[in-house]
């Protein structure tokens, strides 16, 4: 799986030693997944991270409001693919967002509790760690202040030049859900390009 080769690669060039891949390797789990599976639920405690090996993510937040869900991020295997839901995660609070499967998928998951070991016994691991994290939110960032200074179809442009693979990996409805707009208002939009 070339996913698989770009974890080994990213893991390598910021110097963690073979000891340390193994280890990893070691405290995965390789999980195949159905389209439509719900990896993390409302109101569930998250003590996971997941690496995208092959599959498409989306996540989903209950828009009070609206009385719906909204897409609020994609993850594929070839864009952001580490998949958590980082509050949950490290304030140990429970889930305010869903996590769900859009295509059969292969990840690897890693509890929270083998990484921090990991993590406390390994400098360069932790320097790693904290990396991968502060790369995923810079980019998760950068998405949404488009996302917010952009018209839908300004972002959808730029999520087409830029992020091709999301267009190619992610169904419309979601597209729309993420960019608060209906599916007919997408598809309009898409004709007008």
């Amino acid at each position: 799986m070339e996913n698989l080769d770009f974890f080994l690669e990213t893991a390598k060039e910021n110097n963690l030693t073979e000891d340390v891949i193994k280890e990893l390797i070691r405290v995965s789990t390789l999980e195949q997944i159905k389209s439509k599976t719900v990896l993390l639920d409302y109101g569930q405690n998250c003590n996971k991270i997941y690496f995208i090996l092959k599959g498409a993510f989306i996540t989903k937040a209950w828009d009070e409001e609206k009385q719906i869900e909204k897409t609020i991020s994609f993850n594929i295997d070839s864009f952001q693919p580490f998949l958590t839901n980082p509050e949950s995660y490290f304030s140990n609070v429970v889930s305010d967002t869903c996590i769900q499967a859009i295509s059969d998928a292969t990840i690897m998951g890693f509890n929270k509790r083998d990484l921090e070991k990991i993590s406390s016994n390994n400098k360069i691991y932790n320097q790693h760690y904290n990396k991968m994290i502060i790369d995923g939110l810079i980019a998760e960032n950068q998405i949404r202040i488009k996302l917010l200074t952009y018209s839908p179809k300004k972002f959808y442009c730029y999520l087409r030049t830029n992020y091709p693979e999301i267009i190619q990996n992610i169904p419309s409805k979601h597209i729309a859900s993420f960019l608060g707009i209906s599916d007919v208002w997408l598809s309009n939009l898409k004709k007008s390009i």
